[in-house]
């Protein structure tokens, strides 16, 4: 076995136990920090090429990674592709011009190829399937839905207007883990799907989601009112929040930020009303239109009564005549008269009173009170309340003949704790120590233990291995004075020669020394 090797074992028997551990867990420990370094180094940094695949769409594109020769995984229970990053936007415009992926369902890709033998019932199902497809598509890029599912039941047509019935749908959808589709995305749903149907209204939809909970459905009138409540009473708070941020900013611009508060309450009325009104004013009167008919007439007619000396007309008969003359006025006039429409609706919203209360801190002079400086609270100027009160009457808009009402007050917002002066406390203070050097009194300690228990051995250990390769590589005391007589003896040989016999043995000796010699000698000689 190699001595260095021999001596290096020997070493090693003769650590105590505890050494031996201590480089044995750093040895590991370099080791392992080596390897996990090299294996970031070497990692391949994979990234989402698609999730929330359907089975279909993701074996298609597994297939189509397989031919492209991209190295991808499979994450989510197959639901999940990922590639290497460097790749991802590349793959998926090579995917997209493949038409990958489809999505669940059948879109209107379903008319793609054309089929001359198509009944017209097979193209109106083809044509149901494609439209509650690209519905599904559709929903499914709202954020909080992970996959769903459309069913349209489209009527049959009829001749008779009575026999009509209208269409209907469902949709059912899958939501991801700790989501929740908030009731203004489940209407926007609605009315994506109402509006997709010819002839679906809303309440004719509802969507259910796959823990069963229906998350839409037609409202009852007391369920309707209960939501218009809902919706008065979010109105109204938003209008006091509002209001009240607004006055309480402006005075806090003057007395400082946190030394005002203020609350708002308001009235409201959201009675509805639509009234229209016609009057009519008899006194204001236009013609709008005139008929004038004049009629005359004269004749001779035969007398129903015998003849006497008051009538004695009589024909060539003999017979007596009568004669008439009649006329006849008629005038139709028109008359326009003065007409008044109104129509008044009245707001959603009609702020019947307001009241608001703002609550202003006062001021904290330094004073000089037995040796010691205090504050002490100090209430506003009653201009200066004035002054405020007047800013807060025109911020909210006050209206007198509306009963609104105001009241600002100044009020301590400081207790007389905090008011006092920090206490001193003499000595030493170890919470307050511990605050400010704890955490480099720990890191210290840290280093010099790891320095101690770590760094320490390490550096003994590679110096006791040093000397020992240092103590192998010299040869032992024996061997050493072997040595030196031999060459002692060969040095006395070499004084008793002469001349060429001496030449000789200095150069059997050392013939690389005796090289050199004569290498030199040549080159002074030319």
């Amino acid at each position: 076995m190699n001595p260095m090797v021999s001596q290096m074992l020997e070493m090693a028997r003769s650590m105590p136990t505890p050494r031996k551990l201590i480089i044995a867990a750093v040895s590991v420990l370099l080791l392992g920090s080596f390897a996990m370094m090299f294996f970031w180094a070497n990692k391949i940094d994979y990234q989402p090429l698609y999730t929330n695949l359907a089975p279909e769409d993701a074996a298609a594109i597994v297939e189509k990674l397989k031919a492209l020769r991209v190295p991808y995984q499979l994450e989510g229970a197959g639901s999940a592709v990922i590639v290497p990053a460097d790749r991802v936007h590349e793959t998926r415009l090579t995917l997209a011009a493949a038409g990958l992926p489809k999505g669940s369902g059948v879109g209107f890709e379903v008319f793609d190829a054309t089929d001359f033998g198509t009944t017209e019932f097979v193209q109106k199902l083809n044509y149901q399937r494609a439209v509650q497809g690209e519905l599904a598509r559709t929903i499914r890029e709202f954020q909080e839905v992970e996959d769903a599912r459309v069913m349209i039941v489209m009527p049959r047509d009829s001749v008779f207007v009575e026999e009509t019935k209208p269409p209907s749908a469902s949709v059912l959808l899958k939501l991801k883990p700790e989501a929740d589709l908030g009731r203004d995305k489940v209407e926007a749903v609605v009315h994506l799907v109402a509006r997709s149907i010819e002839d679906l209204k809303p309440e004719y939809i509802s969507v259910v989601d796959t823990q069963g909970r229906v998350l839409y459905k037609t409202l009852s009138e007391a369920e309707k009112a209960g939501l218009v409540a809902d919706k008065q009473l979010k109105y109204k708070v938003a209008y006091e929040q509002n209001l009240a941020r607004r006055i309480q900013s402006m005075l806090e611009r003057i007395v400082g930020e946190g030394n005002a508060i203020v609350r708002v309450t308001a009235d409201m009325n959201f009675d509805k009303l639509d009234e229209s009104e016609e009057i009519f004013d008899p006194e204001v009167q236009v013609i709008r239109s005139r008929k004038h008919v004049n009629e005359s007439v004269e004749r001779n007619t035969r007398p129903v009564e015998a003849v006497s000396t008051v009538n004695p007309l009589v024909d060539e008969n003999g017979e007596k005549l009568r004669y008439e003359k009649s006329q006849k006025n008629d005038e139709t006039i028109n008359y326009e008269i003065s007409k008044t429409v109104r129509r008044r609706v009245k707001p959603a919203a009609e702020l019947i009173r307001l009241s608001v209360a703002a609550v202003l801190d006062g001021t904290y002079p330094p004073t000089e009170q037995d040796g010691k400086t205090v504050r002490a609270f100090v209430a506003r100027t009653a201009a200066e309340m004035t002054q405020f009160d007047r800013l807060v009457r025109q911020a909210m808009g006050y209206n007198e003949d509306r009963g609104d009402q105001v009241s600002v007050e100044c009020v301590a917002f400081k207790s007389l704790e905090d008011l006092l002066p920090p206490a001193t406390t003499e000595g030493f203070d170890l919470v307050a120590f511990k605050r400010e050097y704890g955490t480099l009194i720990a890191n210290v300690l840290l280093v010099l233990l790891v320095f101690m228990f770590v760094i320490r051995p390490l550096i003994r250990t590679a110096r006791e291995f040093k000397e020992g390769v240092e103590q192998a590589a010299l040869p032992s005391p024996e061997e050493e004075l072997a040595r030196l007589e031999s060459r002692a003896e060969a040095d006395a040989e070499v004084v008793e020669l002469t001349g060429f016999a001496k030449a000789e043995s200095l150069a059997t000796a050392d013939m690389d020394k005796a090289a050199n010699i004569i290498k030199g000698w040549l080159s002074e000689e030319s």
